[in-house]
């Protein structure tokens, strides 16, 4: 069954370094469809799985009023398919992987069915170290390609290089900025200044949640470098805590995202070895009411209060400490179905699991 993607603004896009500094143009509706598409891919799903998105849903999320939405779909799609993207697989980016973002595509009913491309999926799903982290709707008013483009290299800057978040800068040469961007050979520098830079500060400033600004550093009378600032907006800075409550800050929260994703639909967050090895192969689940309860096959196993907090107390220190985790959880996925159908995603989490017992922290 194809999974339904979902299109509103406070979805999540995750990219790994390596895709940020990835050398692709598209236009900015194509990297819009794209994005949503990214921010609804889940470490659970299928390396084939069919993607589906509703032509409604993204006109709405767009703020598209054209009659010409489906064309304009149909047009991005080309450009997905027709515009291949170059990733760097090593530091001295002499190894690259060329792809395109999609392997195919049906359209039909007002809806698009898609498959990722099975060489590009695992860079998309699979990020585990340094990733770019924002919100969808920091890109969706955003008008130029390049906007948009520079808007992820200078938010994964800030994310690098500032301390505690609140400035960063980084010098970086024209001849670079030209490659990462794709800007044509003939635009020459006050080209670049004017038509990019500039456009970019001014759009950033309007609907994002970062600033830059720049200094032009030259080399005799040439400008080679550039020096970026870049800053939150406090205009439009608004924390994932404003958005939805940050679930993994304290257990208290954990325990009730788990209420809300797994109470009574027979669903699964962890297993019973975690708190007592006495019970190694039980499931734990919550019950209609909220309550914590263990099952193996018809073997029922309740808890009192202070077992219940133990158990509470070892799942969140692994919500704190695996990502994979978060994820899983966030999303309400029974860790037992996965376990029988994508054993590489129950794999890393019983890694993670393993480390944070050999670090004493569970």
């Amino acid at each position: 069954m194809a999974k339904l993607i979902k299109a509103n603004g406070d979805l999540i896009i995750k990219k790994p370094e390596n895709l940020v500094k990835a050398r692709f143009k598209l236009s900015p509706l194509a990297i819009k469809f794209l994005s949503t598409i990214i921010a609804n891919l889940r470490r659970s799903d299928e390396i084939d799985e069919e993607y589906v998105l509703r032509v409604s849903d993204f006109k709405e999320l767009t703020g598209q009023k054209t009659k010409r939405i489906y064309e304009l779909i149909e047009e991005s799609l080309e450009d997905l398919l027709k515009n291949p993207l170059k990733i760097p697989l090593n530091k001295e980016e002499t190894k690259f992987l060329m792809t395109n973002w999609v392997s195919s595509a049906v359209y039909d009913a007002g809806q698009v069915s898609f498959l990722i491309d099975k060489r590009l999926k695992p860079f998309l799903i699979e990020v585990k170290e340094k990733f770019l982290k924002y919100r969808l709707e920091n890109i969706l008013s955003l008008r130029s390609t390049y906007s948009i483009r520079l808007y992820e290299i200078l938010k994964d800057w800030l994310e690098l290089y500032s301390r505690y978040g609140n400035k960063a800068e980084k010098i970086v040469k024209v001849d670079e900025l030209r490659e990462i961007l794709e800007i044509p050979k003939s635009y020459r520098y006050n080209n670049i200044k004017i038509q990019i830079l500039e456009k970019a500060k001014a759009e950033l400033a309007k609907h994002t949640d970062i600033l830059f600004d720049y200094d032009e550093l030259k080399t005799g009378r040439k400008v080679t470098h550039l020096k970026f600032i870049i800053r939150p907006n406090p205009a439009k800075l608004q924390t994932d805590n404003e958005v939805q409550e940050n679930y993994f800050k304290s257990r208290k929260a954990f325990v009730a995202l788990l209420r809300k994703n797994y109470s009574g639909n027979g669903k699964f967050f962890g297993w019973k070895s975690i708190a007592e090895k006495n019970y190694n192969n039980y499931w734990l689940g919550l019950d209609k009411n909220g309550l914590l309860y263990a099952v193996l096959d018809d073997d029922i196993i309740d808890f009192n209060a202070v077992e219940a907090e133990r158990i509470y107390d070892d799942w969140f220190k692994i919500a704190q400490n695996s990502n994979l985790y978060q994820e899983l959880v966030s999303e309400g996925v029974c860790l037992k179905e996965s376990s029988k159908n994508n054993k590489e995603l129950w794999l890393d989490l019983i890694g993670d699991v393993k480390r944070l017992k050999e670090e004493g922290i569970i």
